[in-house]
């Protein structure tokens, strides 16, 4: 009767499921820490996780169970119920604890399924850590503006914020490794050598896109980092103009952090974006204590206004929220104003007046440079148009004189001809009137001839009768 009742609440339990998972996906959160029921919600997604028999599908079913833990931990910092928000670390610590165990028993007959398996979960969890990263600068900053807590508050937020990364990172250790195990199984079962197998493996990283995932946060860290030496060095150059000597502590933090962005880029460069995302974290970190050294320096506090800068690119809107030494960054696919307003009010706790009081909006360097080489490829077709233009007129005008030369050599042509034809026809006119004249003549000293040769006829022929005689 007793196993009969357990089995009973179970499948009551498991019909709650779907209304659950349909819950998680409108509100993220899910039933709150600080609620009665929240043992009860627990427990269901302990269930699903006994109900998922296959590794990977288990330790994906852990990784969302990891995201609404950590969507109860913001929301319970953000109300200041700091009970509940260590709760809901708890389990979220709990929930990657049991990804990390199903990462670990994970076993396929082919290894090359197993590695693209790991691959799989090894994005997820770098897609987790950046979830992880995002609402750790949301309650930041948010509680910053809200400046309703005292400093032993704010360091235990900070400390519970320091345990999502903490475990996060674990994971990604002990995923890392598994991949190493496997490696060694693929060796085995192929007989192919190291540099082969890494080939592979970096092609389904490529087609998984954890290279695309890990490229991108390699480069955000090192531009982070930069950004932070950027305002070292004007505070650097702010205590120079004041005549304040720098203590060579704060030269040997700089050198540090020049050294750490150094490697990260090197590391970047040569696709090590673990190491380049490692380095340059460390480099911004230095970054950091090196500004607050130097404003004790320069006797200032660390301003406290909110500042709120969008650079708009692309269509995307990259958002730079700053108080005091706390960022959070966003990214929002819009360029209208209104939207951005909205996204920072909700994010931030100000209201919509107030952020459009603070915000700022630039236009991107590259859209700048993309409109001013469209407005030069423009002028640069007009012109050619004109040049066109201009061909064609001087073709048209030289084709017109052509024709006007071509019709004129025709005419005086025809001219020529006219006048050689009246001149052969004079010409003939005047010959046949010399011809007629001449024929007269002939005639009249022809009869003379006539005369003369009967003459002479006669008298030869006198002459040749006497000699036969």
């Amino acid at each position: 009767m007793r196993r009969f009742t357990v089995i009973t609440f179970v499948f009551y339990l498991i019909a709650l499921l779907p209304f659950t998972a349909a819950q998680t996906t409108t509100t993220p959160a899910g039933v709150a820490p600080d609620s009665f029921l929240y043992g009860l919600d627990v427990a269901l997604d302990q269930i699903k996780l006994l109900l998922t028999f296959d590794n990977t599908a288990k330790a994906k079913v852990g990784l969302e169970i990891a995201r609404e833990r950590l969507s109860e931990v913001r929301e319970m910092a953000l109300q200041n119920k700091l009970e509940a928000m260590q709760r809901a670390q708890a389990e979220h610590r709990n929930s990657l604890d049991r990804v990390r165990t199903s990462v670990t028993a994970l076993s396929r007959i082919n290894s090359t399924q197993e590695i693209e398996d790991e691959v799989e979960l090894e994005r997820g969890l770098e897609e987790h850590e950046e979830e992880v990263e995002t609402v750790s600068q949301e309650v930041e900053v948010k509680v910053k503006i809200k400046g309703n807590i005292t400093a032993e508050q704010q360091a235990f937020i900070d400390s519970i914020l320091s345990r999502l990364q903490n475990i996060t990172g674990e994971v990604k250790v002990r995923i890392e490794a598994k991949k190493g195990e496997t490696k060694i199984k693929i060796k085995q079962e192929t007989g192919k050598e190291d540099e082969e197998i890494e080939k592979e493996i970096k092609g389904i990283e490529v087609r998984k896109r954890l290279v695309e995932i890990r490229n991108k946060k390699a480069t955000e860290q090192i531009q982070d980092a930069i950004e932070e030496l950027t305002e070292v060095e004007e505070k650097i150059a702010e205590a120079q103009q004041k005549n304040i000597t720098i203590p060579k502590a704060i030269d040997e933090l700089i050198e540090q952090a020049n050294s750490k962005l150094a490697n990260a880029e090197q590391a970047l460069n040569e696709t090590k974006f673990g190491e380049a995302f490692g380095q340059a974290t460390a480099a911004e970190a230095l970054a950091k204590n090196t500004r607050r050294l130097l404003n004790r320096l320069l006797e200032k506090e660390e301003s406290e206004e909110v500042e709120i800068e969008a650079e708009v690119e692309e269509g995307v809107s990259k958002i730079e929220v700053k108080v005091g030494d706390r960022k959070l960054k966003l990214k929002v696919p819009t360029e209208r104003r209104e939207a951005i307003i909205s996204e920072v009010a909700e994010k931030t706790g100000l209201s919509e007046e107030e952020v459009q009081r603070r915000l700022t909006i630039k236009i991107g360097e590259e859209k700048i440079e993309r409109e001013i080489k469209a407005r030069i490829r423009e002028k640069i077709e007009e012109e050619k148009e004109k040049i066109r233009e201009r061909v064609e007129r001087k073709v048209e005008e030289r084709a017109e004189r052509e024709k006007v030369e071509e019709k004129k050599k025709i005419e005086e042509k025809q001219e020529t001809k006219g006048e050689r034809k009246a001149s052969r026809i004079s010409g003939i006119s005047e010959k046949s009137g010399k011809i007629e004249t001449g024929v007269v003549e002939t005639d009249k000293s022809g009869g003379k001839e006539s005369e003369s040769s009967g003459r002479s006829g006669g008298s030869s022929g006198s002459s040749s009768v006497s000699k036969e005689d």
